[in-house]
């Protein structure tokens, strides 16, 4: 494995990966977590001129990162068929959303990364959307009164930086997280991207090899940042001397033997606080966060190359993607996937999936907007 490259999202294959078996009869029952978050039964236009409450965010539908249409698409897993009739929102940089033609949208590749949070800190604004591409970072507005996709916070980077995941903090700042085109490359950064232009890029870098996924975790009040080892950081402390204005993180603990080596995501566990989910290249696993340790995920769901998994609050469910050669760009698109699998949280049990013809999906994962 140390003889491997890591590039734009390509992990290390050992296995081939067989198609799956889609069990296209199963329903999944969508949540409805909270009064101000309904689901809609009709679908949300791409960009819509001002977003009411009504189109919140839901705890339980899945958004995934179509590498074959560049695009940010949002679905139920209550619908039997997942297509353009029943997709509920769909997004992309756009110069009608303030993105800028010549130095922002060329940027926007093929997307990494998606995650919705309760935020307020921008105006006109209660959910916001954090996306990457390879080479495009972004906050966009969800929710709120103005325009739903407009832009809010962007930073682009060069072609060697390979972005695969971002998060927004509580006070509006932000990580981001390459995994760099080969090894040993690979850095998190926090920005202050809660301030206005000309002081949204201030920033500090961590030198971090195949960083992949980071997680805010509000119940532990830390960063969570998974890539050749899972680490946990404080956010503006007394000891790390960081301001809103000029963020910083304290690292606080490294895990740095993994089950299987390469991380490639990280989840809180919805359901259970000291629980977190993540996937390397060997398998998926729940970290306990009290104890420091890991165990398997049982039955179906444990598979190798998982490339997202997440768990859907009071369902018992986990969301997972693995990349098959059912996919459209395969094998040129070895990390891609046209189906999101489904499983019993307990057992590992297979429980449905969804097929979105002609995708090729890095992630599928539940779309909730509360930190954990």
């Amino acid at each position: 494995m140390k003889n491997c490259m890591l590039r734009v999202g390509i992990s290390c294959r050992r296995a081939i990966h067989a198609s799956w078996l889609l069990v296209a009869t199963v329903l999944i029952v969508s949540c409805k977590r909270e009064a101000n978050n309904v689901q809609v039964e009709k679908p949300v236009p791409e960009i819509a001129g001002t977003v009411q409450a009504e189109t919140a965010a839901s705890c339980c539908w899945v958004a995934i990162t179509n590498q074959a249409t560049s695009k940010i698409e949002v679905y139920d897993p209550a619908d039997a068929s997942w297509n353009s009739s029943t997709i509920k929102w769909s997004w992309m940089p756009t110069t009608a959303l303030s993105y800028n033609a010549s130095s922002e949208l060329p940027l926007w590749e093929t997307p990494t990364d998606i995650k919705v949070r309760n935020n307020t800190v921008f105006a006109s604004t209660a959910q916001v959307i954090t996306a990457t591409s390879y080479r495009l970072a972004t906050i966009a507005r969800y929710t709120g009164t103005g325009t739903r996709g407009q832009k809010l916070w962007v930073m682009g980077f060069n072609d060697t930086t390979s972005l695969h995941a971002m998060e927004i903090l509580p006070d509006g700042n932000c990580v981001v997280a390459s995994a760099g085109k080969a090894w040993p490359q690979g850095w998190i950064r926090v920005y202050s991207s809660s301030q206005p232009s000309p002081n949204h890029g201030v920033n500090t870098q961590y030198y971090f090899p195949s960083a992949h996924a980071v997680l805010w975790d509000q119940t532990h009040q830390v960063l969570w940042a998974l890539g050749n080892e899972l680490r946990k950081y404080g956010y503006n402390t007394a000891v790390s001397g960081g301001t809103i204005t000029n963020p910083k993180l304290q690292l606080l603990g490294t895990y740095s033997v993994l089950p299987t080596p390469w991380g490639h995501d990280l989840s809180a566990d919805v359901n259970n606080p000291d629980q977190l989910l993540l996937s390397t290249n060997g398998g998926v696993y729940v970290f306990k966060i009290s104890t420091g340790t890991f165990t398997s995920i049982p039955g179906a769901a444990q598979q190798t190359f998982v490339k997202a998994v997440s768990s859907q609050p009071a369902q018992n469910t986990l969301v997972e993607t693995i990349p098959s050669t059912g996919c459209p760009l395969y094998p040129a698109n070895t990390w891609c996937t046209s189906v999101v699998n489904f499983y019993n949280a307990t057992t590992g049990a297979a429980a449905g999936s969804r097929t979105v013809s002609g995708a090729a999906i890095y992630k599928g994962k539940t779309f909730d907007p509360n930190y954990y």
